[in-house]
């Protein structure tokens, strides 16, 4: 295997050469023998800053596991870059990986603190399920779906502790193929203008559900949709009325796809089935989390983080001032372009609608779901007023 070496962060990393693994002119992760793919650096770097965050919350150093680790880019930059590390149990069932690994841990001086194993996840994860062996961080960083490994993560984190979940396949989640979502998520997805704040909801609703057959609550710190991918951070709390409260923000989106109105529904509340605003039929999507999709106070520390050295320094300080004002916000969003194409008129800028949308005395902000869209808790005809009168040049009417 041909190797090239690269830097993220402070660590250095030996990766497949990506050369040797071209389609179309680009690098194929899932061709190279060991899998390493460059374009998640930046969720690398998001997870390093958190790891670091939360070890200045915690009175012992940190023991962590990167259960299904590739190259070891994440395990191995865990050891590196966090300074309140004592361990980092490192593992992929690939045996070709071993060896890179156990290398990556060596040429950044960490190897004393890298344990590497060549096992399946859920195995490896279930031997640490004991009181004593558990872990203060599981990172389950799949190719495709977490759901297969979330149960025995749970069984395997601390009281307290954070599991960090990734999941790349959006296809089922954003609702191309709903069978599949169901299967893998327990959930229905939506297809259509917010499918990507569903399908990021789907993937936590899926993980509180399992957390709360153990007993634990789950607290949101940090989530997001971005390139290709869901990622959350979830941090459980042992306890049956923890998980009362996080049972109690599971749910229904429902979608007007005729009118574009949408609106949300408690688990065990009375479920409309025909639009208020145009009488067309309802889709719903869910079972699903409700709740906030990050912590305030996470969110606002990891801003103020040292992020210097990090290769995405620059998109992470535009990137989470968006997932900071989204908060306290209903859930989904509202594509300014998909209203105007309705209203057969001009898009307004972003800007303006949503200044317009604070003089009328409602909360509005941009999201990182997409550039084009707003959240709001203005309701559909308010904001569909404000882009009409935008249009017309009466937005300050």
């Amino acid at each position: 295997m041909k190797l090239t070496r690269v830097r993220e962060g402070e660590t250095e990393l030996l990766t497949p050469d990506p050369s040797a693994f071209l389609v179309r002119g680009k690098f194929e992760p899932s061709l190279a023998p060991v899998f390493y793919n460059p374009r998640m650096e930046f969720s690398r770097d998001i997870a390093v800053l958190a790891l670091r965050l939360y070890s200045g919350m915690r009175d012992k150093p940190l023991e962590v596991c990167d259960p299904l680790a590739g190259s070891g880019a994440r395990g191995v930059r865990y050891a590196k870059e966090v300074s309140n590390l004592a361990l980092a149990v490192v593992s992929d069932l690939n045996e070709d990986a071993i060896p890179l690994i156990r290398e990556n841990a060596k040429i950044n001086g960490v190897e004393a603190k890298v344990v590497v194993h060549c096992k399946d996840a859920n195995l490896l994860l279930n031997e640490h399920a004991e009181p004593g062996q558990r872990f203060d961080y599981v990172d389950v960083d799949p190719f495709g779906t977490p759901s297969l490994f979330v149960d025995s993560a749970i069984r395997a984190t601390k009281n307290g502790g954070i599991i960090a979940l990734t999941a790349t396949d959006t296809a089922p989640l954003c609702g191309i193929y709903p069978r599949a979502c169901v299967r893998k998520y327990g959930g229905l997805p939506l297809r259509g203008e917010f499918c990507h704040e569903v399908g990021l909801r789907l993937v936590i609703g899926d993980a509180v559900t399992e957390a709360l057959k153990h007993d634990f609550g789950t607290k949101v710190l940090l989530s997001y949709s971005v390139d290709h991918y869901f990622r959350a951070y979830l941090q459980i709390f042992l306890g049956a009325k923890k998980g009362d409260e996080s049972a109690s923000k599971m749910g229904y989106i429902l979608h007007c796809p005729s009118c574009g109105w949408r609106s949300q529904a408690a688990l065990g509340a009375p479920l409309p089935c025909s639009c208020p605003g145009c009488d067309g039929p309802l889709k719903r999507g869910g079972p699903l989390w409700l709740g906030e999709l990050g912590d305030r106070d996470f969110l606002s520390a990891l801003l103020s983080s040292d992020r210097s050295g990090m290769g995405t320094e620059k998109r992470i300080g535009k990137f989470l001032p968006l997932l900071l004002g989204e908060l306290g916000l209903p859930p989904t969003y509202f594509l300014i372009d998909e209203i105007c194409s309705r209203m057969r008129r001009d898009v307004p800028p972003l800007s303006m609608v949503l200044e317009r949308l604070m003089e009328l005395g409602h909360s509005a902000a941009p999201t990182h779901f997409h550039p084009k869209a707003v959240k709001t808790d203005a309701p559909l005809h308010v904001l569909t007023r404000v882009v009409e009168g935008l249009r017309s040049g009466q937005g300050k009417e």
